[in-house]
């Protein structure tokens, strides 16, 4: 394959390459327009249902999220004196010979990547993983043999080790408890794990030093603090913020101590007309606190054709400001059942009077713009879907290869 930089998709079925020159620049970019896909560099099937990529050494890994299509000792004890489980297979994208193929370079996942979220810290190489791991165990208060249980297990995979480590997990009593969400997310070089349930949240900063979770929940204008306060739900409306998707280092950007996170909200109004719209947050990447938010909507304004519900958003960084945006779901009505993937890449730069802002640390959150967005494509691919499961062309992961300067590769397995 060519050394040129390609933006990778991943579907529930397939991996597509597409090298970055197809996707040309416009100017004055003023409405959609909807195109075929662009020449793919390579179309690969993917050895499982949903696999879930990761960075590693310089090459690009991925493991399964759940048993689908899995042989049937995967995940199983391989005896019952030892109780050792099979571990979960791992594959490497072979991008110069074009084909996805099993790895001997590193141990199996302790287990699927179900519900999990995976995080590479660029200062050091480490991959983080936050596993959602699903059991069955005896519960002798009730007439059930077994109940399913949900347990969080935090594993760091070591750049000099390549050893699957388990970590302490950040607020137990809190994770531990049924109808929690749970996030992982990186800000800058910082690892953060937010928990929330309702109105009470929970928000740590990881130190891969002394390898221990230090809370961050006590401020009022912290990162989990402002999405929960956003939350809005009733018979007639909804509005949720999700969590950073992405952290951007920006040029001229000024203090070290921020950094711009890309997020995206759902807004259902009433007669059920759904709108996504994508957010961007000023918030110092060493405490979580925010300082300032502004709405993209120059990005994502007036996306063309309807989607049913709620959008996939995928965030990829281009290095230097620019950013590829991507929002997918199935087309409202379609027949046969289709989905849209909208493209909007665009160039984020701080406003000159950023500098002479004087951000609080103690004030709460505020809207205004510093950003300024120039939009060089708005474009939407069509694909139909197929397959066993009718969704195998829903995206589910976006990311550059070779990577970029400035780059962040950062997943979610949740649906969105």
């Amino acid at each position: 394959m060519a050394k040129e930089a390609c933006l990778c998709l991943m579907t529930y079925g397939k991996l597509i390459v597409i090298k970055l020159s197809n996707l040309k620049e416009e100017v004055d970019v003023k409405d959609w327009t909807c195109l075929p896909p662009p020449p793919f560099e390579m179309c690969l099937d993917l050895p499982g249902h949903d696999m879930c990529p990761f960075e590693f050494d310089s090459k690009i890994y991925m493991a399964p999220s759940d048993k689908l299509s899995l042989p049937r000792e995967i995940g199983r004890a391989k005896s019952l004196s030892m109780g050792n489980l099979v571990p979960w297979p791992i594959y490497e994208i072979k991008f110069e010979e074009r084909r996805i193929a099993p790895t001997g370079s590193l141990d199996g996942a302790p287990f699927p990547f179900r519900k999990s979220y995976i995080a590479n810290t660029p200062g050091s190489g480490d991959v983080y993983f936050y596993l959602n791991v699903r059991r069955r165990v005896k519960d002798e208060s009730i007439n059930v043999r077994r109940r399913v249980t949900d347990e969080s297990r935090f594993y760091v995979l070591g750049s000099g080790s390549r050893v699957w480590k388990p970590l302490m997990a950040p607020g137990a009593a809190i994770i531990s408890e049924p109808h929690v969400e749970n996030t992982m997310f990186v800000l800058d070089n910082n690892l953060f794990f937010s928990s929330s349930r309702n109105r009470d949240y929970y928000l740590a900063r990881f130190d891969p030093i002394e390898e221990t979770w230090m809370d961050m929940s006590a401020a009022d204008n912290n990162l989990s603090n402002f999405r929960t306060g956003r939350l809005i739900s009733g018979s007639d409306q909804c509005r949720i913020t999700y969590f950073p998707h992405i952290s951007v280092s920006l040029p001229y950007l000024g203090s070290s101590n921020y950094t711009v996170c890309l997020t995206h909200e759902y807004v259902e109004e009433p007669l059920h007309t759904p709108l996504n719209k994508v957010l961007a947050i000023l918030v110092n990447h060493q405490n979580g606190l925010v300082a300032l938010y502004q709405y993209l909507d120059v990005g994502f304004e007036d996306i063309q054709p309807p989607m049913e519900g709620p959008g996939r958003f995928n965030f990829v960084d281009l290095g230097n400001g620019k950013l590829c945006a991507i929002c997918s779901r199935e087309l409202l009505g379609s027949n046969p059942d289709s989905s849209a993937h909208c493209f909007s890449i665009f160039t984020l730069s701080v406003l000159k009077d950023f500098a002479a802002l004087q951000l609080d640390s103690g004030a709460p959150p505020m809207e205004r713009d510093f950003l300024q967005v120039t939009v060089h494509r708005k474009s939407v691919f069509t694909m139909e879907n197929g397959g066993i499961t009718g969704i195998t062309n829903c995206m589910r992961h976006a990311f550059v290869w070779p990577p970029t300067k400035g780059g962040r590769f950062q997943h979610r397995t949740t649906l969105l």
